[in-house]
């Protein structure tokens, strides 16, 4: 698992702040490379004498001023940096002005894309090898080593910083990778979710209008009071149904406005409770419905119950559809921890197999439904109808 970074000290002090301190650092190397040159002794080592001391004050600017500019321009700071610290070397000098250089070089590897590569690290020590080659003195070797250690120290610590800064940043990224791909996987939750609703809700209400419709016109011109109820129940089916529709686009809009909802927009999703007005509108439709409520019935969670009517409803439309005229029975069972749902048809006018119905979302919706709380579905033929069972775990109740 990714472990949180500390916020680094670097990241706590704010740009103002570098500068000034950048400058602290510049003017304290700079007095105390310009101290050690004025009190010091020349040519009793083989070093060049104060004739040249001078050239080594321009050295010291050269190398030290560009230093507060480091985290802007750090290679043109790394360049003059190694200009005025190869003159130093070369005039046999050692001052604190050498640890310029490490410091722009600090800056140049921390603040690059990827590691410096060994070439640009090569070029930066050239000089200095070269200077140190050149003076000539008997601390040659000591300056050798002394020359690119400073580099070298300013290259591994920018290469931590580095390192560290660019595993932060993937840190970083891949909890927003994570955020977009909850925000994603909660998207198309929320779609199947939507589209089931919509197609419970059309599929119902679509299916008894056009059983009704059917029936009207049959009987228009002989039944005419028949037709009229026909046409009646039509009427109280679609409102019904627009209700139901509108109820889900405001949800829609309120998630994007982020506003309140009317007061006629909040009427309770319907549940196991709305069964019986239920099996009244299918029994309108055609379908003789038997309602059988056994155990005792008790209030569920509001998805599940809404789950558990969607079922029912699903159930006894596909009957309407593909089976009426016909008798059915819907069984509700509480249990201990679950409920049941179960609809089971006599094919009643099914003019093809049951088997055969498996092309359209009402059996994936339910499926969906079930899956959603760890219950479990069967749908199938049962003797000459069909069958549908679903159970649903209750994880908790509600007053």
């Amino acid at each position: 698992m990714d472990q949180p970074l500390p916020v680094p000290l670097t990241r706590r002090i704010t740009g103002r702040e570098w500068l000034a301190i950048d400058v602290v650092v510049a003017v304290l190397l700079l007095g105390s490379s310009v101290a050690a040159v004025a009190t010091g002794h020349r040519g009793s080592d083989g070093s060049p004498g104060a004739g040249l001391d001078p050239l080594r004050y321009l050295a010291m600017g050269l190398a030290c001023v560009p230093l507060p500019a480091r985290r802007r321009r750090p290679w043109v700071v790394l360049a003059c940096a190694v200009l005025g610290d190869a003159v130093l070397i070369g005039l046999g000098g050692r001052d604190p002005a050498h640890l310029a250089a490490g410091l722009a070089m600090y800056s140049a590897a921390a603040g690059a894309q990827a590691r410096l590569p060994a070439s640009a690290i090569g070029a930066a020590v050239s000089p200095l090898l070269l200077a140190a080659v050149v003076q000539g003195a008997g601390r040659t070797v000591q300056t050798l080593v002394f020359a690119p250690a400073v580099l070298v120290v300013g290259w591994l610590a920018g290469e931590n910083t580095r390192a560290r800064r660019s595993y932060a940043e993937g840190l970083a990224e891949r909890a927003a990778e994570r955020e977009r791909e909850q925000a994603r996987r909660a998207a198309a939750d929320e779609r199947a979710r939507i589209a089931r609703e919509l197609h419970d809700v059309v599929a119902h209400t679509m299916s008894v209008v056009a059983v009704r419709s059917g029936v009207a016109r049959a009987v228009m011109d002989s039944r005419p009071d028949e037709a009229a109820e026909a046409l009646s129940i039509i009427e109280t089916v679609s409102r019904r149904g627009l209700g139901e529709l509108r109820r889900i686009v405001s949800v829609l809009r309120r998630a994007d406005e982020r506003g309140p909802a009317p007061p006629e927009d909040l009427a309770p999703a319907p549940g196991l409770r709305d069964l019986p007005s239920l099996v009244a509108e299918v029994g309108q439709a055609g379908v003789r419905v038997d309602l059988r409520v056994e155990g005792a019935e008790r209030s569920l969670p509001p998805g599940q119950d809404l789950s558990a009517f969607r079922i029912a409803q699903e159930a006894l439309t596909n009957v309407v559809r593909h089976a009426a005229p016909a008798a059915a029975t819907l069984s509700v069972r509480y249990g201990l921890a679950s409920v049941e749902i179960e609809c089971v048809d006599d094919g009643g006018g099914r003019s093809r197999p049951p088997s055969s119905f498996d092309g359209g979302h009402g059996l994936p919706g339910m499926r969906e439904r079930v899956a959603l709380y760890g219950g479990d579905l069967s749908a199938g033929p049962w003797g000459a109808g069909f069958r549908v069972l679903a159970r649903l775990p209750v994880t908790e109740e509600t007053e």
